[in-house]
């Protein structure tokens, strides 16, 4: 035995591994101590085993497994123009749809300890199909401590090397890193004693003679004599539609039992305690696999909820890093994860509780609920609102007035029946969050359409194309720009025209005028937000021509950048800047001559250069090609449109004040 374990020891097979023995020639029996062989294929035909495994492999094959892509800063996005997204979520091969290939690999780390996907590469490196392999037929050595690995197939009797990059190799439980110990092999005794009371169980109805019996006569018996009695017996009384027949004995023949009836060896308790054993060994609820004697309607559902956190978890974490290793590198700004979110949905009470609190406390929208719930968006971006409480302000800006709602409330209108340039920088701030998610929403739709024509028309170095491409898309963009911010443009627009009316003691504009002013807002935002795409974009084209660098990569950076940086500009500024226009406006119309750049809060040099400044409502404060001066030091600001409200550039608290007479 000792030079048995040193021969395994120098070949660098796993002791629980029945099948690399045989492959190495070793003929060791997996016998199990109940008298049955136990393999993976023999294991199987126990039920619990079977629906152990298929509960397995049906729950992880039918997850979405869906491809990311790291953002710069914090955060991931879905990314289904890799490369990898199809083959992961769709088809990893021409023969077989993803929940297949899961089910396989899932299969077989759960029967043998190991899974092995052949991986199809391109002449570029780009993973282009995955195929399964029989673990049973992949042997793998390392020559001495610190070499590769190697694998070698074996395919129709013919062994096959296969190299290290044509392999995922994916391991349960190991002790050596190489090898993922055979649950099969290590509960071997389990297994066989459950397929023995099964035996058992079959046999006793298959014989229904009552065997374990002897029949009694007085003297002795011929040879001959006695096989007749039996066979005739057998014949009278053997097999199930034979049994409980009443037995006519003759004279001088007795029947006396001498086996043990099954309910004396507790036969039934002891294939239920076998049904839990074998649940155990895979981690599975009882429930899951039909076993409902402890099961209760309480119990239940908190039992599913712990299958996925203690059972399914670590076998989508190992799944995931095996992937992340093998198919997509390390490191990599791309990764994939299974949506495990529709396993943890609790009941509707619940899961309606839970909205609410995440609705209200504004890190969810209508259409996140929605979406969650496989429903359909509201329309016209209805459900693209998101809410904050009234009773919280940004850190270090002065509060709303205390107390209870409705003195809260009152405190409320009274500060707004004056009206002030502070009242509309609290209004800024609290719709600031809701600017910022529009842009964010905006931004990535934008950077995701680009980029998938980035791929399209770049990676085959077709500038020219792409360059056409962005002046097409860019030319409808603005629509889309102007849709995306137009219900939150409305709603901020009415609630700073009335601070602003107030102020003056006048009536608000009639929202009729009002949806006139703000669409006409809206269309500009749009045009500037496309023609300062569409100029970084094509700037980047020209500069990556001159120089020589890869004009894909470029453009994927900028992207990038937009993504981690540019909604929080674009809330910043037209928070500012469209309080500015619908004050202005509705001063103007009010018959309001004069206005002052007052600022408060945060401010630049050159900001406070116009602090105080007074203009004709007509008028602007800087012109087209003006120059404002900041600070002692500071370069002159040159202004490139006119400025007929605040904001002179994004991040200062500026507003307006009516100068009346």
């Amino acid at each position: 035995m000792a030079g048995l374990i040193r021969r395994l020891v120098e070949r660098n097979l796993p002791l629980t591994d029945y099948d690399a023995w045989r492959r190495s020639g070793f003929t060791l029996s997996a016998t199990s101590t109940a008298g049955r062989t136990i393999t993976p294929t023999t294991a199987m035909q126990s039920i619990a085993v079977f629906a152990c495994v298929r509960v397995l492999s049906e729950t992880i094959g039918t997850l979405p497994l869906l491809t990311y892509r790291r953002r710069s800063a914090r955060g991931k996005e879905r990314d289904p123009n890799h490369a990898l997204y199809t083959i992961l979520h769709d088809l990893p091969n021409p023969e077989m749809t993803s929940v297949e290939l899961r089910e396989a690999i899932v299969g077989h780390l759960a029967l043998r300890g190991n899974a092995y996907l052949e991986v199809v590469r391109d002449r570029g490196g780009t993973v282009r199909e995955l195929w399964p392999l029989r673990p049973d037929q992949m042997e793998v050595t390392r020559e001495r401590v610190g070499a590769p690995l190697t694998y070698v197939y074996t395919i129709q009797g013919r062994k096959v090397p296969m190299a290290t990059d044509r392999i995922c190799h994916l391991r349960g439980l190991s002790s050596d890193g190489v090898h993922g110990y055979s649950p099969i092999a290590l509960a071997r005794d389990a297994i066989g004693l459950t397929l023995a009371t099964e035996e058992y169980g079959a046999r006793w109805f298959s014989g229904g003679a009552q065997p374990g019996g002897v029949l009694q006569v007085q003297g002795k018996l011929s040879q001959e004599a006695a096989d007749r009695l039996r066979d005739s017996w057998s014949a009278a009384h053997g097999g199930l539609d034979r049994s409980h027949r009443v037995a006519v004995l003759e004279e001088g023949v007795s029947w006396q039992q001498i086996g043990i009836a099954p309910e004396d060896s507790q036969f039934l308790e002891t294939r239920k305690f076998q049904t839990e054993e074998i649940a155990r060994l895979f981690r599975i609820p009882p429930h899951l696999i039909q076993s409902l004697e402890r099961s209760t309607f309480n119990n239940i559902e908190h039992q599913s909820l712990d299958f996925v956190v203690h059972t399914i978890r670590p076998w989508l974490v190992r799944i995931e890093q095996a992937f992340q290793r093998d198919l997509f590198g390390v490191p990599s700004q791309n990764f994939c994860e299974f949506l495990v979110d529709g396993l943890l949905r609790g009941d509707l009470a619940s899961r309606y509780a839970a909205y609410a609190i995440g609705r209200n406390w504004g890190w969810l929208s209508g259409n996140d609920v929605r979406e969650i719930e496989n429903m359909n968006p509201l329309p016209a971006d209805h459900g693209d609102i998101y809410l904050q409480p009234l009773n919280m302000v940004e850190a270090g800006t002065t509060p709303e007035p205390a107390g209870n709602d409705d003195e809260a409330q009152r405190a409320l209108l009274e500060v707004r029946a004056g009206g002030s340039a502070a009242t509309r920088q609290r209004l800024r701030r609290a719709h600031l969050p809701l600017f910022f998610d529009a842009a964010r929403r905006l931004v990535a739709r934008e950077a995701a359409e680009v980029r998938s024509a980035a791929d399209r028309y770049l990676n085959r170095r077709d500038a020219v194309e792409f360059s056409n491409w962005l002046r097409e898309f860019y030319g409808r963009f603005g629509a889309t720009a102007t849709r995306a911010i137009m219900p939150l443009a409305l709603t901020y627009a009415g609630v700073i025209a009335e601070d602003a009316a107030a102020e003056i003691a006048a009536s608000p504009t009639p929202s009729e005028d009002l949806e006139v002013f703000v669409r006409n807002y809206a269309e500009k935002f749009g045009d500037r937000h496309s023609e300062r795409s569409v100029g970084q974009l094509q700037a980047i084209l020209s500069e990556a021509a001159v120089n020589g660098d890869d004009p894909l990569e470029s453009i994927v950076k900028r992207l990038d950048e937009w993504l981690d940086t540019r909604p929080r500009k674009i809330a910043d500024l037209e928070s500012t800047r469209l309080s500015g226009a619908a004050t202005r406006g509705t001063w103007k119309r009010n018959g309001i001559t004069k206005i002052r750049w007052v600022t408060h809060g945060k401010s630049c040099g050159f900001c406070s250069r116009l602090n105080g400044r007074v203009v004709g409502i007509e008028q602007t404060f800087a012109a087209s090609g003006d120059e404002v001066e900041g600070n002692e030091g500071q370069p002159k600001m040159k202004i490139r449109r006119p400025t007929l409200h605040p904001p002179l550039h994004r991040g200062c608290d500026c507003g307006l004040k009516p100068e009346r007479g």
